[in-house]
């Protein structure tokens, strides 16, 4: 069976799509049987390489509109494949729109599936001015594809895309590489040296600091919640979360670490007591870092949006999960669990068996391909 994934990135960009878009391609090239290619518009240099077993492909682009990258030459790769499987990763217009091309072209994979990651977000004015020819090009495209993948029932329920072909549509919740997140006796000693650091409890978030992700509203919250939060990652709202931080007279117990890399960030992980994602819009379509902390278990506060949110982390089994935009109910509910040690291990003893049981690597690629030979019966890996 060969696969070619089609998406707009690939590692080394970082984002959610590609994370997910890399795990599952190096998963299933493990398979016997299973060969796996990706195309992308390249982002640097042109051509082929390989990414462990993966080949990738990265096709020169004309630029990008509204954050969609532009590649005749990806629509071009698309019409010349002879693949059994192409599989899309929506919303990224340039690759739907390459699939009606290539059927103009009576080209066609035997499969074609989509994973749909989150409905186009039209927050800038260029993406608002582009949402009603890109939602003609979505339904088009829906109709095209033999099964659309998402990673949660709400997403299935709150897509204005979805619910008109829900014969077509199959939960496969996303999975995470646990071997990245074991507590090695490497990083139980860095995580030792974190905890020395930051005066617990220790609460941590990781995402990049962007509007979306609420951590404004985190920081309303914490002159009513004690110990330390720690925030793994970076972005353009860096510098305002920090003169915010330091206006609530929370510099000493809010710190901002930056980027780091895996190992580093598993002792995070490994050094916390509670997870936090206090994300505001449906642009956190999922939210893998909670995977990754109820892994290493804890247990996550996070919040009720339309989306995978709070699929991945279940309230009142593997965490909490509270209103977007309130900071009284953020704090109330990382104050319950900073202060009651045995709810904390509880619910991360919970998330952890969570986990384990629904969102590894391997159930998810299992899932996927079971898909993939439903839609080729006459093919096998």
């Amino acid at each position: 069976m060969r696969v070619l994934h089609i998406n707009k990135r690939y590692f080394p960009h970082l984002g959610g799509v590609e994370n997910h878009v890399r795990v599952l391609a190096r998963g299933q090239s493990t398979r016997p049987g299973v060969a796996v290619d990706v195309l992308v518009v390249a982002e640097g240099p042109v051509g082929a390489e390989r990414d462990d077993t993966v080949r990738v492909r990265r096709v020169p682009g004309w630029g990008t509109i509204a954050s969609n990258p532009v590649s005749p030459a990806l629509t071009r790769a698309l019409v010349e494949s002879t693949h059994d499987v192409w599989h899309f990763h929506y919303p990224f217009p340039t690759g739907e729109a390459s699939l009606l091309i290539a059927e103009k072209f009576g080209r066609r994979a035997p499969a074609v599936v989509c994973t749909y990651h989150s409905d186009f977000i039209t927050q800038s004015a260029s993406k608002r001015a582009l949402a009603q020819p890109y939602a003609w090009l979505t339904g088009r495209f829906l109709k095209a594809v033999d099964a659309v993948i998402v990673s949660s029932p709400q997403m299935t329920r709150a897509s204005r895309f979805l619910t008109g072909a829900p014969f077509k549509v199959e939960v496969i919740p996303f999975g995470i590489e646990l071997d990245r997140l074991r507590a090695s006796a490497t990083v139980r000693e860095r995580a030792r040296e974190l905890r020395a650091r930051f005066p617990g409890p220790v609460i941590l978030f990781v995402g990049r600091l962007v509007r979306y992700k609420g951590v404004d509203v985190l920081l309303r919250a914490m002159p009513y919640v004690s110990g330390s939060l720690v925030l793994v990652g970076d972005g353009p709202r860096r510098p305002a979360l920090q003169a915010q931080a330091a206006a609530l007279g929370l510099a000493g117990r809010v710190h901002f670490v930056g980027s780091v890399g895996d190992d580093e960030l598993s002792a995070y992980y490994h050094a916390a007591d509670v997870f936090v994602l206090p994300s505001v819009t449906p642009n956190e379509a999922f939210g893998l870092v909670q995977l990754e902390a109820h892994a290493c278990g804890l247990p996550v506060v996070s919040t009720a949006l339309p989306t995978g949110v709070s699929f991945a982390n279940s309230h009142g089994e593997s965490g909490i999960v509270v209103t977007p935009g309130d900071p009284a109910e953020l704090a109330a509910a990382l104050a319950l669990l900073v202060d009651d040690e045995e709810l904390r291990r509880s619910l991360g003893e919970n998330a952890r068996r969570r986990v384990h049981r629904e969102f590894t690597t391997e159930v998810m690629v299992d899932r996927v391909l079971a898909l993939y030979s439903e839609l080729l019966p006459g093919v096998r890996p």
